[in-house]
């Protein structure tokens, strides 16, 4: 038995599991933000927003720490090129699901936490439910869905 043998499915274990991961956290997240927004008591409300904060630490943002790189190591261990058009499109489209989580969703984060804090609930459901954040959750949910059918299908 060659090494690529035992790497491959170790390595198909990590990343799907890692997918498995981020998913959950994206899905939670975003359920519970919704939750969130319908919550008239903001009490509850501020509880709901920590429940996902812990789901989007703990599920999307170690999954997708590690699906982006065990996705790379998995294509060259099944000997895709990286050049295939699947693959760039993939490694482009996780790049953007990063950049939209860590920069735009973080800033947006950050300025809900602060209404949070100063009791502006109204200012905390309009930041969630403002049409840019609708068209951003819209575009982020049909990048995920698009890479996940490239993982599966694998064209061309």
């Amino acid at each position: 038995m060659g090494r690529m043998e035992i790497i491959r499915p170790i390595l198909a274990l990590i990343h799907v599991g890692a997918a498995l991961i981020y998913v959950t956290g994206y899905v939670s997240t975003k359920m519970l933000s919704r939750l969130a927004v319908a919550e008239a008591d903001p009490a509850r409300r501020r509880v709901i927003f920590s429940l996902g904060d812990k789901f989007d630490f703990r599920f999307q943002i170690i999954g997708g720490m590690l699906v982006g790189p065990s996705g790379l190591l998995l294509a060259i261990a099944n000997g895709y090129s990286l050049t295939q058009a699947w693959v760039v499109l993939s490694i482009v489209i996780y790049a953007a699901l990063v950049f939209i989580g860590a920069v735009l969703w973080r800033r947006r984060s950050i300025a809900v936490r602060a209404a949070l804090d100063a009791g502006d609930d109204a200012r905390v459901v309009w930041l969630l439910t403002e049409p840019r954040a609708r068209a951003l959750a819209l575009v982020e949910l049909a990048l995920m869905v698009t890479i996940v059918a490239l993982m599966v299908l694998r064209p061309g």
